[in-house]
């Protein structure tokens, strides 16, 4: 941002400013505990796409389901930045937002949708999460200069307690993980590990480029269109413009509510980073293993035995003390 303002106007303005500053800062964590619900709700629709023996094309599945957020706010976008309302991004920020963009997409997201149909929700978003959660942590320590606090780290350490503890005795929605194969069932839970790692990339990406001046509606845009242009052309390739009228109505339902859930809980999740350090966002959002399972009991029918009862205790307690001032 431009720091060209005279002492006096620039004293003043942050006077003004200040009261905005403390209530952003309490707005925050309640963005990313939306996030959080927005993200199992769009969680539950690709796992109902990830089903085995009717699992849409997983690369058309992102494809369309990026391409909502790309064709409801690119537009809007495109009018903003031309009226010189909305700044474009800095060339460093671009190209930062553009690496954690690729990777996101063509291995994170992905791998995670074809893990949904080996393992089920209830073990792959807790995997996934407890990797983001440490893999933010210390970006956010070393590129940051975020400080953890040893309550963040005791919640941090009751949340991957709890999320392990729902882990070990939930079966995937759906899918048993006996209807796997042992190797598969390793190499999708590597792979929730590898999309963990990833995905806390991009948080501590998105914290750092929207506190240095760039719009959170462009990192949406980028990040999802990356999406729309990397998929896109595989789905081409593969079937054709064929596969828009083959897909069953019942997959253009969750692909179209999982896009929307997304681009709502993408931008919260953007607009909550800006006022919440990162590790206590991720703590915040991570709420959503402990969504994933109790919609496994609700809705898929999964048994709640005391033992993942434990586990969403544990989770439970980690969000209320990372919420602590």
């Amino acid at each position: 941002m431009s720091l060209t303002d005279t002492a006096l106007p620039k004293a003043a303005s942050e006077l003004r400013l200040q009261p905005r500053k403390s209530s952003a800062t309490v707005f925050g964590p309640y963005l990313c505990l939306a996030a959080a619900l927005l993200y199992a709700g769009s969680n539950m629709a690709l796992r109902r796409l990830a089903e085995p023996g009717q699992a849409a094309d997983p690369i058309w599945v992102l494809f369309v389901k990026e391409s909502i957020t790309v064709l409801v706010v690119g537009p809007w976008l495109l009018c903003q930045s031309t009226r010189g309302r909305i700044r474009l991004p800095s060339q460093g920020n671009f190209l930062a937002i553009i690496a954690a963009a690729i990777p996101t997409q063509v291995v994170a997201n992905l791998g995670m949708l074809w893990a949904f149909g080996q393992v089920g929700i209830a073990i792959a978003v807790p995997v996934s999460l407890a990797v983001n959660l440490i893999t933010a942590a210390i970006l956010g320590r070393f590129f940051l200069s975020e400080r953890v606090s040893p309550r963040t780290l005791l919640a941090m350490l009751l949340l991957i307690v709890g999320i392990s503890v729902i882990q070990s005795r939930a079966d995937g929605l759906g899918n048993p993980v006996t209807v796997a194969s042992p190797w598969q069932v390793v190499l999708a839970i590597g792979m929730c590990a590898l999309a963990g790692l990833i995905y806390g990339w991009l948080s501590v990406v998105i914290r750092r480029v929207t506190t240095t001046g760039t719009s959170g509606w462009f990192v949406l845009v980028l990040v999802t269109g990356v999406g729309v242009v990397t998929m896109g052309p595989m789905t081409l390739w593969n079937h054709g413009f064929q596969i828009v009228r083959q897909t069953a109505g019942e997959h253009w339902l969750w692909m179209i509510v999982s896009g929307l859930l997304n681009l709502i809980g993408f931008w919260a999740l953007t607009k909550g980073l800006q006022m919440t350090p990162v590790a206590r966002a991720n703590l915040l959002t991570s709420s959503q293993a402990a969504i994933a399972a109790v919609a496994g009991w609700l809705i898929f029918g999964e048994v709640l035995n005391l033992t993942v009862g434990l586990g969403l205790a544990l989770t439970l307690c980690a969000i209320v003390l990372s919420s602590l001032k």
